[in-house]
């Protein structure tokens, strides 16, 4: 079975399609767990990865962001796609309800005076990958550059081999 065709690539204009991909990937993590364990065990090293760097993220954006002219915390980035709902149940959680009614420039639903008001580890990966130029030209001067880089790749590889995973899982499930 091709998981594409049951579980349809998720657009962030589409709330049916959101729906309907959340309920299947529910169902599908609930009554096929036992088949998804590497799958679950990958999510679980990411989450960590993911609270290990960012504290660092965390002081770069303290120091860059307030002063930006160009927020890119916009809503048509604050959605969670196919992978992200995977890597979330995964983890046993549930993706966040969205806004979409939103228009996409305008400001990310999560967004807060402080920052993101979601935890780093179960933000949307279109916000944990990206990194707008001056954000980036700050963190590559932080002593702890280097650290922070080599665990953002090993996260990157962990996040494909889970996305890889499952879906050679998902295509081995009877229809």
């Amino acid at each position: 079975m091709n998981h594409d065709s049951v579980i349809p690539r998720v657009t962030h204009r589409d709330p049916d399609g959101y729906d309907f991909t959340r309920n299947a990937l529910k169902n599908i993590f609930r009554n096929q767990m036992h088949q998804f364990q590497k799958v679950i065990g990958l999510a679980h090293q990411i989450r960590n990865g993911l609270d290990g760097i960012s504290p660092f993220i965390q002081q770069a954006t303290q120091a860059v962001c307030p002063r930006c002219s160009d927020v890119c915390c916009i809503a048509k980035h604050g959605y969670h796609n196919h992978e992200d709902h995977v890597y979330l149940y995964a983890l046993g959680l549930s993706p966040p309800l969205h806004e979409f009614w939103r228009d996409d420039l305008e400001p990310c639903q999560y967004l807060s005076e402080n920052g993101c008001s979601m935890d780093r580890s179960v933000r949307p990966s279109g916000c944990n990958w990206y990194f707008c130029e001056p954000l980036f030209d700050y963190m590559e001067l932080q002593p702890d550059y280097r650290k922070f880089d080599d665990s953002f790749h090993e996260i990157a590889g962990l996040w494909l081999a889970m996305t890889e995973e499952f879906s050679l899982v998902a295509s081995r499930m009877p229809e």
